[in-house]
């Protein structure tokens, strides 16, 4: 696990980059599709001061391994700080506050079908922001992803007052890889990761004042070991794996992946007898899976002609 944390680059010595990248995205959707499973543990815990608690540990653990690499903290400056806290306060803190505001007022399921269209987010967004061209592959593929995720989830309806949060909410999930896209060009996941973390660890401390109930809760056994793996497996291995495929694949392709979340957390809930495997479900998953394949599609561009009496060569160019 210590390659794993402290070096992400490890998988491309043995694969190509958009290899390694949707690897290291299946891998890290998959641990948090899985951890949907263990939301009923922490039932009874105060939800936003364990997302504090959760954090702060994840941050920790990798600050321990950047001591370990010797990789220093990133120091940051004023623009980037700014960035770091906004997407601390969004695809964090935001996030968590819109999922419990929002799940009050609608069903669940209207908020997971809500944020399934992230990968359809991401592929307009991620290139119109940073300064790339849109791929229409990409766009087609996220469009089946997002089917897919629909058909897995159920199609939901929710009174007119949940919209806002869902919309929020989604808006928050796609904050936290497009925010994070100029960050990673000056430094590392491992250093994005562990600095995000620690940032929103205030954050959520301050809306877990304003949450009914105490403030300060000690934990269960049970408890205090579910937010001890969603802070290691779930927030610092999952976020090194996704950043990390996001610098190989683009915030665009990457979130294709989305997909994969859903299912996971199916398959698990399959295991461990709490979901009913269906046609419907396997349909809906198949068709994320095929929506991934065409979403990572290369758009080749056309050859140019050649010109009669022109000696140079004609390299054919794709787009990546």
């Amino acid at each position: 696990m210590g390659q794993l944390l402290g070096n992400d680059r490890f998988m491309t010595r043995f694969t190509s980059p958009t290899a390694a990248g949707a690897l290291a995205c299946t891998v890290g959707m998959t641990v948090v599709g899985a951890s949907i499973a263990f939301g009923p543990l922490l039932a009874d815990y105060p939800v936003l001061a364990g997302q504090a608690w959760r954090y702060l540990l994840a941050g920790l653990v990798l600050l321990a391994v950047m001591r370990l690499r010797r990789v220093r903290f990133p120091r940051v400056r004023p623009g980037q700080l700014g960035r770091l806290v906004l997407l601390a306060g969004t695809g964090l803190a935001a996030f968590n506050w819109l999922l419990i505001e929002g799940t009050q007022r609608s069903d669940p399921a209207f908020m997971a079908a809500v944020v399934g269209a992230t990968p359809l987010v991401l592929a307009l967004a991620g290139p119109l922001l940073d300064g790339g061209r849109l791929r229409g592959w990409t766009i087609a593929g996220s469009t089946v992803v997002v089917a897919g995720i629909l058909i897995v989830q159920g199609a939901t309806v929710a009174p007119l007052g949940a919209v806002p949060y869902a919309v929020g909410f989604l808006l928050c999930e796609a904050a936290f890889t497009l925010l994070a896209v100029p960050l990673l060009k000056e430094f590392s996941p491992l250093q994005v990761s562990g600095a995000v973390c620690l940032v929103a660890v205030p954050l959520l401390a301050g809306l877990a004042v304003l949450e009914p109930g105490a403030d300060l809760v000690v934990p269960t056994v049970s408890e205090a070991a579910t937010l001890t793996f969603l802070a290691v497996c779930t927030t610092a291995i999952a976020f090194l794996l996704w950043y990390g495929g996001v610098i190989r694949l683009g915030a665009d392709r990457a979130g294709l992946f989305a997909g994969i979340m859903p299912i996971a957390g199916m398959v698990v809930g399959v295991v461990a007898g709490t979901s009913v495997w269906t046609p419907i479900g396997l349909a809906g998953s198949l068709l994320c899976g095929a929506g991934i394949a065409l979403g990572l599609r290369r758009t080749p561009v056309r050859r140019r002609e050649p010109v009669v009496g022109d000696t140079v060569g004609d390299p054919v160019a794709e787009t990546v």
